[in-house]
């Protein structure tokens, strides 16, 4: 379950020490009370700009990590890092919030993890398998391929898009909150994506799956099940 703990910035721009003080209060407010030597954190961190002039709406700080709550200040490194490879438009434009998106998650993160927290490099789209289909982790429609058309009416904006051979058809709500996605020719796979605090979700054949920052963190499948059967009816009743 994707967990969220928003803070108000009350219109400052952003800094290191003000990031900073934000992710000790985290640490202080949401971490500390769990059980922290038998949980994890998978983490990541968004900001909501003020200016809606420039159209920078929500942007994330950096992408999602696993944190043990030893990692306070490996996670403070981290952003404050990549807070200032990121443009003058963090550091120029005044915050409204911060939102912390978390999940839970049990036992302690591997130390292969921890050189993650070293990695400030942009990621590129990955995909996930489905069907031997690579599928986009995405509901950009550009990060399909290259888009042939684009097309708007009442209730959506339609794009055609294609890729080694492959032709997708998407229709994105007028609000950019759903999609439904096709894949043209035999197959005519359908799926919708659903934009959900921190990531969206994908509807896919019996499969509902939760990403956040390009990872799976959740998945749910509808099971077969049989059917109940009338049992036969003893007239009879003993006394």
């Amino acid at each position: 379950m994707i967990n969220l703990k928003t803070y108000n910035i009350q219109n400052l721009t952003l800094t290191h020490n003000l990031l900073s003080s934000f992710i000790i209060k985290f640490w202080n407010d949401i971490f500390a009370p769990l059980n922290n030597k038998k949980t994890h954190l998978m983490l990541m961190v968004t900001v909501e700009f003020n200016n809606s002039d420039e159209n920078l709406g929500h942007r994330t700080l950096g992408h999602l990590r696993k944190v043990n709550f030893t990692d306070k200040d490996l996670f403070i490194n981290y952003l404050t890092e990549r807070l200032g490879q990121l443009t003058e438009s963090y550091k120029s434009n005044v915050i409204k919030n911060i939102t912390f998106s978390y999940i839970v998650k049990e036992g302690v993160a591997a130390p292969s993890d921890r050189k993650l927290l070293s990695d400030f490099t942009n990621k590129n789209v990955t995909t996930h398998g489905f069907n031997n289909y690579k599928l986009p982790i995405s509901m950009l429609p550009s990060d399909f391929g290259s888009i042939l058309m684009t097309e708007i009416n009442d209730t959506c904006v339609k794009y055609l898009v294609t890729n080694n051979g492959k032709q997708f058809m998407i229709e994105k709500s007028l609000d950019g909150l759903v999609n439904k996605v096709t894949i043209l020719g035999p197959s005519d796979l359908q799926w919708i994506d659903t934009k959900i605090d921190g990531g969206f979700k994908r509807e896919i054949g019996k499969s509902t799956i939760y990403f956040v920052d390009g990872e799976i963190v959740l998945r749910k499948q509808q099971l077969p099940a049989k059917s109940f059967r009338r049992g036969n009816q003893d007239k009879k009743i003993n006394i």
